[in-house]
């Protein structure tokens, strides 16, 4: 049966590096959205995104798209330390938000975001794509066909050769760097494979290069209720590229490679129809767009929400905080 919602009209604002990924899962799904304006305080940037998407508005403030009536919803590809004061402007204007990860600067920041949604009474999403890979999904559906989930282990190691936007560079050990951009990845699974708020957490982390001043490199020890505990390794470091998440059942071992392949006991039982992309993948935004789109239609959807999001801030706060005072941290919900 052919679906009968009518396509989401979005405003997406910041062109910067993650926009077009973005653009592209919108402007391939006519059914599910339609680009009404993009939004840059750089002009030119404006333009040219729009002209190349076909986004009838180019707009210079969040001001001005909000004066569009079609803009039912936005997309914030901002700066992390702008996410909250661009999401709640968008959620008072009575608009559907996906912000991009990580939701915020720190916790309290989301919490004010989840307090702007609840009122507006609209949609608060966050951009966690590695979750809409084929692969998390799988395991997802079929977490309790394994057995007793006891540990899991969690690993995102990458290579940069130094900052990938400028901000990057200008942030602080106090703001931190892989923790933030890497951690809201992988502790996302985490949480979402757990299902329980952590009763502890200990980190450790360094910076190994000059290129940009917070750490990029980190160890975390997560400790949950029933006796399971996960361990997070992140980097920016790593050459070649290796995301691998381990879940360890009391009898079976699960992998997940990439977030595309499945391996249950090293036989694999799930696997791309064709190699994927390593780091950012159509399939990701694609998906992650057409839930994003149910649920403003209310509908069953697998959108990391704003109550996931906001719990996942306290986490990697107290992973940052555990880090820069070298003691555990024991988390009280």
């Amino acid at each position: 049966m052919a679906s009968t919602q009518k396509p989401i009209g979005v405003a997406l604002i910041g062109c910067g590096r993650v926009s077009d990924a973005h653009l592209g899962a919108i402007t391939s799904q006519p059914e599910k959205g339609r680009l009404v304006a993009v939004v840059d305080r750089n002009p030119e940037l404006a333009r040219a995104a729009a002209e190349r998407f076909g986004a009838e508005h180019a707009c210079a403030s969040i001001d001005q798209a909000m004066k569009i009536p079609e803009v039912e919803a936005a997309i914030i590809c901002l700066p992390n330390h702008l996410h909250g004061e661009a999401s709640i402007q968008c959620l008072n204007a009575g608009r559907h938000v996906l912000v991009e990860k990580p939701m915020a600067d720190d916790y309290a920041t989301t919490v004010a975001m989840g307090e702007a949604a609840e009122a507006a009474g609209k949609v608060l999403a966050v951009g966690q794509s590695r979750r809409h890979g084929s692969a998390i999904r799988y395991v997802q559906d079929h977490l309790e066909s394994f057995g007793e989930l006891r540990a899991i282990q969690a690993s995102f190691c990458m290579y940069w050769d130094g900052p990938q936007a400028p901000w990057w560079a200008e942030r602080t050990a106090k703001d931190g760097l892989v923790l933030s951009l890497l951690g809201s990845h992988t502790i996302d699974f985490v949480q979402m494979m757990l299902g329980k708020h952590p009763l502890r957490v200990h980190a450790e982390a360094t910076r190994l290069r000059d290129c940009w001043s917070a750490e990029d490199e980190a160890m975390i020890l997560i400790r949950y209720p029933q006796n399971k505990m996960a361990t997070v390794h992140l980097s920016y470091n790593q050459q070649p590229f290796f995301e691998r998440y381990h879940l360890l059942f009391d009898t079976s071992i699960v992998e997940v490679r990439d977030v595309n392949m499945v391996l249950v006991n090293n036989e694999v039982v799930h696997a791309p129809a064709e190699e994927a992309t390593l780091l950012v993948t159509n399939e990701l935004f694609k998906n992650q767009f057409a839930e994003f789109a149910a649920a403003c239609h209310g509908l069953p959807n697998r959108s990391a929400l704003h109550p996931h999001g906001i719990a996942l801030m306290r986490v990697i706060d107290a992973a940052l905080e555990s880090s820069l005072a070298n003691q555990t941290v024991a988390m009280r919900w």
